[in-house]
């Protein structure tokens, strides 16, 4: 059996990290490298970067930057925001990234999820959804929430699955920041109809959101970033709480 995961995430926003809650109100809580370096030696399974900056849409990444942080970070490195193009990704993974985060370009393109997987192989992608509950039914929302794409997440985490990826990141707007625990409601739906691995976040405020988010199938790793700015406790805390309740964690 494939061990549980703990990932925070790191929101990049011009020249520092943001926190917000239900992707608003931001407010900035550190720098960038000092938050790898200090999360690299916290007993977590991974991290995730993502540049929220609007302006950097039509931007390549900054590979300089994105190297050092690379460099100084030693667990595995996901990165996404604003990529659209194979070379980015060449660029990306060249300078030592370990798996590319796509979210916005895969509702205009949805070919290129098939010409990463021919490219690069299925292990290197990550596909991210956000979404938000509207009346009875969980709607897919792209450009840091901005967008209603009209799109059910299931139907879209269905397209997905046809072409293929290494694992879905799932976020919930509307529990994003509250620190009063994930979407278990959604889960509870959505897990019982897709094979995909996931990666759950939005809601997380205390170890016990995370038992509760490991007991539904498929979902493999927790990304939390609210709980580990604004409160005392360390992903090494929460492992330590999850193998007292028996979950297989690394």
């Amino acid at each position: 059996m494939l061990k549980k995961r703990i990932i925070p995430t790191l929101l990049w926003k011009k020249a520092g990290l943001v926190k917000g809650e239900k992707f608003d109100s931001w407010r900035n809580v550190g720098s960038v490298m000092p938050s790898i370096k200090l999360y690299s030696k916290r007993d977590v399974d991974g991290l995730i970067l993502l540049n929220i900056d609007p302006t950097n849409r039509d931007l390549d990444p900054n590979y300089n930057l994105i190297k050092e942080f690379c460099e100084n970070c030693f667990v595995p490195f996901y990165y996404g925001g604003g990529i659209s193009k194979i070379d980015q990704i060449y660029n990306l993974l060249k300078n030592g990234i370990d798996k590319i985060v796509i979210n916005s370009f895969l509702y205009n393109d949805l070919n290129f999820l098939r010409e990463i997987n021919l490219n690069f192989g299925t292990q290197f992608v990550v596909a991210s959804i956000d979404y938000k509950k509207i009346e009875d039914k969980y709607i897919c929302f792209s450009h840091n929430g901005k967008k209603n794409e009209e799109k059910e997440v299931s139907d879209w985490i269905n397209e997905i699955e046809k072409i293929g990826v290494s694992e879905i990141i799932l976020t919930s707007i509307d529990h994003d920041g509250l620190m009063k625990g994930f979407d278990y409601e959604f889960m509870e739906i959505l897990t019982k109809n897709i094979n995909s691995n996931l990666i759950i976040s939005g809601g997380a405020g205390k170890p016990d959101d995370m038992f509760k988010a490991f007991q539904y199938k498929n979902v493999d790793a927790v990304a939390a970033a609210s709980l580990f700015h604004f409160k005392e406790i360390t992903p090494r805390d929460c492992k330590l709480y999850l193998k007292a309740k028996k979950i297989n964690v690394r």
